[in-house]
């Protein structure tokens, strides 16, 4: 990959250039590629900014990450608002297109609808409207509308060394999620349904001390290392993965006997925000963020090295680059993936 972006050197970042490279951009388009969590564009004769996203649930089905409908609809719509919440939008209204499997009953589709609209009342939002058809496997496709005005807008872009990094949530809610579908004998009867949430709430109480945000729908190495890419410049991880790690996570990290790190280095996220914060504004936003209902974890700090690092149990550089490209590198066998995840994650540092 000599000669290639630091953005490109991502196979998900290839494909998507691949795309700028056929459409046209709207002018007036505020973000650029790769930019923001949602695309955004101002709406004429007003100070408001449009944004809109899409999302397909595709082989997390396949995969059996969401084993039954219901999860299947609310982690579609989740998908798509949290990449709202990302941005500081307000949700206005979501679409649905849906590929229902022909062998499945009325009940199948009524599930799929109840997740899907619950987790839209969550974020006290409706359905618009959408599309439904028929095929061998389930799809679901959601879009996101919302608004958002300038002086709330939160981008990817904007975060510089020293700058503080923090989490909405724990983080690493996902892994379980990918390793249960991957040895089902690993499941038992305690297993919590996955109902992450989008953080549209947690958004708002960033605007005026955010410097970068992203959500963490691929997972936390995934999340810095694009913001890192985005903005020339690394992370460190300072705080024990104890503090942040979601607790059914690190159980279950420690019962098939894996580095933690590993929950956090797969590719199915938790849809929390993570951010950054200038240093010098720690003791404001944490006093504001406060009486405002959010309780942000402080995980790491923003560093001049273009890597994502480690400093517990013992320093350690994380090779983001290996762990993003490893679906591309493996023909997206889950098997060989999940292999070569735990030897990345594992392998010491040089």
């Amino acid at each position: 990959m000599h000669g290639l972006s630091a953005l490109e050197q991502i196979a998900e970042n290839r494909v998507l250039s691949g795309w700028l490279r056929v459409f046209s951009r709207e002018p007036d388009q505020l973000n650029g590629p790769h930019q923001a969590d949602a695309e955004l564009v101002p709406i004429p004769g007003t100070h408001q900014l449009l944004a809109i996203t899409v999302d397909t649930l595709a082989e997390e089905i396949e995969l059996g990450f969401y084993p039954d409908p219901e999860t299947m609809g609310w982690m579609s719509a989740t998908a798509s608002l949290s990449d709202l919440a990302a941005v500081g939008a307000r949700p206005i209204g979501m679409l649905l297109s849906a590929t229902l499997p022909a062998k499945e009953d009325a009940s199948y589709q009524h599930w799929i609808a109840r997740g899907f609209e619950a987790a839209c009342i969550q974020a006290k939002t409706h359905v618009l409207g959408g599309d439904t058809n028929w095929g061998p496997q389930a799809r679901l496709t959601s879009v996101a509308v919302g608004l958002v005005s300038p002086g709330g807008l939160l981008m990817r872009t904007g975060c510089g060394p020293g700058d503080l990094v923090y989490t909405s949530g724990r983080l690493g809610a996902g892994g379980p999620v990918a390793v249960r579908a991957l040895f089902p004998a690993l499941d038992h009867p305690t297993a919590r349904p996955f109902r992450t949430q989008a953080r549209i709430a947690a958004s708002r109480v960033l605007p005026g001390f955010a410097t970068a945000c992203m959500d963490t729908s691929d997972g936390l190495v995934a999340t810095l290392d694009q913001l890192g890419r985005l903005n020339g410049v690394g992370f460190e991880i300072t705080k024990p993965l104890t503090e942040f790690l979601d607790p059914e996570a690190e159980a279950l990290s420690h019962r098939v006997g894996v580095d933690p790190l590993l929950m956090l280095a797969q590719p199915h996220g938790e849809f929390e925000l993570v951010f950054t914060v200038p240093s010098d504004e720690r003791e404001r936003f944490e006093a504001h963020a406060v009486s405002s209902g959010l309780y942000p974890l402080q995980i790491g700090q923003v560093i001049r090295d273009r890597v994502p690092r480690s400093t517990h149990p013992t320093p350690r550089d994380v090779d983001a680059a290996g762990i993003r490209n490893l679906l591309a590198n493996t023909n997206s066998d889950p098997e060989k993936c999940l292999a070569e995840l735990i030897r990345l994650v594992e392998r010491p540092v040089p």
